[in-house]
């Protein structure tokens, strides 16, 4: 029978050992994490080329937001930049049309993507 100060002991090493370690490589971030139902129909036309980067990147959570950014490599998170970026007023010009109706799923993941790409920078 294991005492309980020394399983208490054990579990803090456990999960101590079970993060990454300083020179290994960044675990793999998920493919698709975004837990929106994009349907291209409700993407304006000139922007659902980037709904495959808002199923991805849209990640509501902040906290899920930030360990993905994390885990994600650099050069993924450079791609997504550069792939918005020429698109970022036509993305926050159908955001503001909602006005002060509620963003449909489809909006959210794509404010969510731009909020990532904003976070990025910080």
């Amino acid at each position: 029978m294991i005492r309980m100060p020394v399983f208490i002991a054990l579990t803090v090493i456990l999960i101590g050992c079970a993060g990454e370690r300083p020179g290994e490589a960044r675990q793999e971030a998920p493919a698709q994490t975004s837990t929106y139902k994009i349907q291209a129909a409700d993407v304006p036309p000139n922007l659902r080329h980037l709904i495959p980067l808002a199923e991805r990147w849209g990640i509501g959570d902040d906290v899920d937001r930030f360990e993905f950014i994390e885990r994600t490599a650099a050069a993924d998170r450079q791609a997504l930049v550069k792939a918005i970026a020429p698109h970022q007023e036509a993305i926050t010009a159908w955001l503001d049309s909602f006005g002060t109706r509620p963003l449909t799923d489809e909006a959210a993941a794509f404010m969510y993507m731009q909020l990532a790409v904003e976070e990025m920078s910080e």
